[in-house]
């Protein structure tokens, strides 16, 4: 799997990455299409020099980006068979407080850290755009669920 690939290199560059986005959804009891994987870094120097060489590594040209990109803004990058945004920053949450609720879980064979349900919800509200409130019925739905099974037990 070409995405997984992409996540070991993070690994192994020991980048702090979290997936967010419909990528993240099936974690929590809830699948959609996605053309793409949005990783969410630690907006720091050091982090994001090791990010940037885990995308060269990958394979993505990245001879156009400077380190500060990676801090600053979104960068989109669609190259190859793996659509990737890669996040300094999300409307309506920090890295901080997604780093401290994050799940870990498998994509593929390779642990990895995902959105907490709760960080997705408030993600998917503060974006706003009509598929991001599609995406937060569901969410808000499988929330619901999951606390009458934790008051039944």
């Amino acid at each position: 799997m070409v995405t997984e690939n992409l996540l070991k290199l993070l690994k192994e560059h020991n980048v702090d990455f979290i997936v967010i986005g419909a990528t993240a959804f099936p974690v929590h009891g809830y699948a959609r299409a996605t053309l793409d994987i949005d990783i969410f870094i630690r907006p720091e120097r050091s982090n994001a020099e090791k990010a940037l060489q885990a995308l060269k590594e990958f394979g993505y040209d990245v001879t156009d980006v400077e380190i500060e990109d990676l801090i600053q803004k979104k960068l989109l990058i669609r190259q190859y068979a793996v659509e990737t945004d890669i996040h300094p920053f999300v409307k309506g949450i920090t890295f901080d407080q997604v780093w401290k609720n994050k799940v870990k879980a498998k994509f593929g064979d390779t642990f990895v850290y995902f959105a907490s349900l709760n960080d997705l919800i408030k993600m998917k509200k503060a974006a706003g755009r009509i598929k991001d409130l599609e995406d937060l019925k569901f969410l808000r739905k499988i929330k619901k669920i999951k606390q009458k099974k934790k008051k039944k037990s």
